[in-house]
């Protein structure tokens, strides 16, 4: 059997595997199922020691599905909204920081880590650039791997539940109504696709979604498309999506994760509680609903959160904003930040894609 046939195998594993998990979730009920389903199925298969593997373009098609569907729920109502948001995503940077500084007192004090260990252990997303940069540093990168793997796992399986159980009844997001012309389709994930994939190649953070998401809502905006693409290209990229996480698993054996799992948690759960600080705080001063900002100001994971958005009935847009500026924000500061809390000169690396959050 040769390279090709076995990585095509791989593939339809693994895609098979994230469907039937995210099937599965959704047959019991849980929140945000084909994502979720699909993280938690694709892990065990990994530690089952199945061969799984995503090629990249279908990672890329879920991230323009996903800057579509975020795109085209934008509305004149939503540009009204957008008045409260700079505020809004002030407040974020600072719970931000606040949960950069106390995972590394937690990790640096407590658990005796030292500090670049316990400084990129704490960043909340872009964990491309978080590599690059404690691949250059006295950090433990086992450590910073695992620490980042198991808060995004966390984050994906019990956020939504926390949401749920905070707010069982948010206030609706009109949900956007699929075009009714395959013409305006063809249209839509043609231009948004360009898009996306101009951003991408100029390097753009988040250029993916972010470039679909832009030329998707200007199409909208301007009239040229009546509505959006059809609701069921969420649930493929929900499942390559939870794939994908999972897959960040491979190279991380059983007794490494069962020893980290422990710090892993502990980190998730500082960055959690800072952050239900900081949206209950923005909640009341911007007049927004708590499990908005809970989700806008989630740590890590733009696109997974963008997701939950959609699958909660939540307003897309707004956490789409503040996920898109927090990742920007880290990575044009952190070579800065990193110089000064290390003490050492950062070069600034190249912007890194979204996927890597």
């Amino acid at each position: 059997m040769n390279l090709h046939t076995v990585s095509s195998l791989s593939v339809l594993r693994a895609l098979a595997i994230g469907t039937a998990g995210g099937a599965l979730g959704h047959v019991i009920g849980i929140p945000a199922p084909w994502l979720a389903g699909s993280l938690v199925a694709t892990i065990i298969a990994v530690y089952s020691n199945q061969t799984l593997e995503l090629p990249d373009w279908l990672r890329t098609l879920a991230f323009i599905l996903l800057g579509i569907q975020t795109g085209t729920a934008v509305n004149s109502e939503t540009l009204y909204r957008a008045g409260q948001w700079p505020l809004s995503i002030v407040c974020m940077g600072v719970t931000v920081g606040l949960i950069v500084w106390a995972c590394m007192v937690y990790y640096e004090r407590l658990r005796k880590w030292n500090k670049a260990t316990a400084y990129f252990s704490s960043l909340p997303g872009a964990l491309s650039m978080v590599i690059l940069l404690a691949s250059t540093s006295k950090a433990d990168m086992r450590r910073v791997t695992i620490s980042q793997c198991v808060r995004l796992f966390f984050l994906i399986a019990a956020l939504p539940l926390v949401i749920v159980y905070i707010s069982p009844a948010p206030p609706a997001f009109p949900a956007t109504p699929a075009v009714a012309s395959i013409f305006e389709i063809i249209i839509l994930v043609g231009v948004s696709a360009a898009a996306g994939l101009l951003f991408e190649r100029l390097r753009v953070p988040a250029g993916l979604i972010l470039g679909a998401a832009l030329a998707s809502a200007a199409l909208g905006l301007g009239d040229v498309i009546h509505g959006g693409a059809p609701d069921s290209i969420l649930i493929p990229a929900n499942i390559i999506l939870g794939v994908m996480i999972a897959l960040r698993f491979k190279g991380i054996s059983w007794p490494e994760l069962r020893i980290s799992l422990g710090d892993g948690f502990a980190g998730f759960a500082i960055a959690m509680v800072i952050a239900v600080a900081g949206a209950l705080f923005t909640s009341q001063i911007a007049g927004l609903p708590l499990a908005l900002t809970l989700l806008a100001f989630a740590p890590g994971g733009l696109e997974a959160m963008t997701i939950m958005a959609f699958a909660l009935n939540l307003d897309p847009a707004y956490v789409a904003a503040h996920q898109v500026a927090r990742y920007i924000g880290l990575v044009l500061l952190m070579p800065a930040v990193t110089s000064f809390v290390l003490h050492r000169n950062v070069p600034a690396p190249q912007p890194v894609n979204v996927e890597e959050d």
